[in-house]
């Protein structure tokens, strides 16, 4: 990806929204944003990448050990969302489903902002730091 490249303007129909990983001032090369269930990130490089093939490939890396954390703290799948609509800045969302979970696939994912979310716990929190910290991460 060309740093000074500038990215394509939107449609003007398009309704514009501030990027919460832009907006985030930070020198890591990636950027999670934790979410109120317990374990869920969205995971973005910390510079505009808006095409799959200028996704670095280290951002994958920590992506897998993010979920491999979360299945070695119980959670028996975690769900790999990658969608750009809001935000044209490429992003992974990482979503575990958790044993008590009765929903599964995108109807739990659909859940994130509506229902009550189970709480992060202290050893995920720990996880998180370490996770953040191997992989360059800077927590949001």
């Amino acid at each position: 990806m060309n740093p000074s490249a500038q990215p394509p303007e939107a449609p003007t129909d398009v309704i514009q929204t501030v990027n919460p990983f832009l907006a985030m001032a930070d020198s890591q090369p990636y950027i999670a944003l934790q979410g109120a269930r317990n374990g869920y990130i969205m995971l973005a490089p910390a510079v505009e990448v808006t095409q799959y093939a200028d996704l670095p490939p280290a951002i994958w890396t920590a992506a897998q050990a993010w979920a491999a954390t979360l299945e070695h703290n119980g959670s028996p799948r975690v769900y790999t969302v990658i969608l750009s609509e809001v935000t044209r800045h490429l992003h992974i969302h990482l979503f575990p489903r958790w044993p008590e979970d009765e929903l599964r696939g995108t109807a739990l994912f659909d859940t994130r902002d509506t229902q009550p979310q189970p709480a992060w716990t202290p050893a995920l929190q720990a996880a998180l730091i370490q996770w953040a910290q191997t992989h360059q991460v800077a927590l949001g």
